[in-house]
């Protein structure tokens, strides 16, 4: 069946895009056919898809449904493709037309996927740092738990699990910790004005001299950092192997605060003065004020 316009003589149901469309009693059947049976096809099909994938624990509840929402989306596009080519339609160039948009959207979303990739190798050819080693990557730090080809990830405080992506982490400062064998300790203290600045210089450097971890090269240094308005500040600089530098470090800060107190050399820490002031009227109705710290 086909309808003719008045003026023209061309079918009404001419295509835009080849040809007039085949508007036929059992062609429009074959294409609501279509549509109701590639529908049902397609919501059966996702969701055996997505419970297959979630018995095999290969996605989450949340990727899955994404991935399903993904494959549905696809096969509701081959149903129409379909039903409109039993109309007449010519379905190549909607193909071509779709595929050169798929293909610019995907570009654009590949354009970080591609650089965490390419970062990701850069990584691991390098040996930048490995699993288990303590890090701190693009300001994020913690111990290396995993290195994958997108994205790295660590742990920090022992719990937190941080996800850095790759190309973040190659475009950022990579501090690595364990790397060399040796660490270096930098303990900062503050002893008051009034302390021996002799004596207090004496006792840290003894104290790490003493200590059977801290190596004798680089020799240990007593460092004058600041003088700060409550305090006079320190660093004791040494060094020890890198897997004892968190219990050596905790050694040298007990062993200050217990010669320092002991020496009775003050280790000043921040204290508020509060004045109060009260207002009490007199006999003659004025007002008479006292204050009291």
């Amino acid at each position: 069946m086909q309808i003719f316009t008045e003026n023209t003589g061309i079918p009404a149901g001419a295509s835009l895009l080849d040809g007039p469309l085949n508007i036929t009693p059992e062609a429009l059947l074959f294409a609501i056919l279509t549509l109701v049976i590639g529908y049902i096809i397609a919501k059966v099909l996702v969701r055996w898809i997505k419970r297959v994938l979630k018995k095999q624990g290969h996605l989450t509840e949340v990727a899955a449904g994404l991935l399903g929402r993904i494959i549905s989306i696809l096969l509701y596009i081959i149903v129409i493709l379909i039903a409109a080519s039993f109309l007449g339609v010519d379905v190549n160039g909607i193909v071509l037309g779709l595929s050169a948009i798929v293909g610019l959207v995907i570009a654009f979303g590949m354009k970080d996927t591609i650089n965490n990739f390419a970062a990701g190798i850069w990584i691991a050819s390098m040996n930048l740092f490995e699993k288990g080693e303590e890090v701190t990557i693009a300001g994020h730090w913690g111990i290396v738990q995993e290195i994958g080809i997108m994205a790295t990830q660590i742990t920090a405080a022992g719990s937190n699990i941080i996800t850095i992506p790759n190309g973040k982490a190659w475009n950022d400062s990579i501090i690595n910790y364990t790397r060399n064998p040796e660490r270096r300790i930098d303990q900062s203290f503050g002893v008051s004005y009034e302390s021996d600045m002799t004596e207090v210089v004496q006792i840290a450097l003894a104290i790490a001299r003493d200590h059977p971890k801290v190596l004798d090269t680089p020799e240990p240094k007593v460092i004058f950092s600041e003088m700060a308005d409550s305090s006079v500040k320190f660093t004791l600089r040494c060094w020890t192997q890198t897997p004892d530098y968190y219990s050596t470090r905790a050694d040298i800060l007990r062993s200050l605060h217990g010669e320092f107190t002991a020496a009775d050399i003050e280790i000043p820490y921040p204290h508020v003065d509060v004045a109060f002031r009260s207002t009490e009227r007199n006999t003659e109705g004025g007002d008479k004020i006292s204050s009291g710290i």
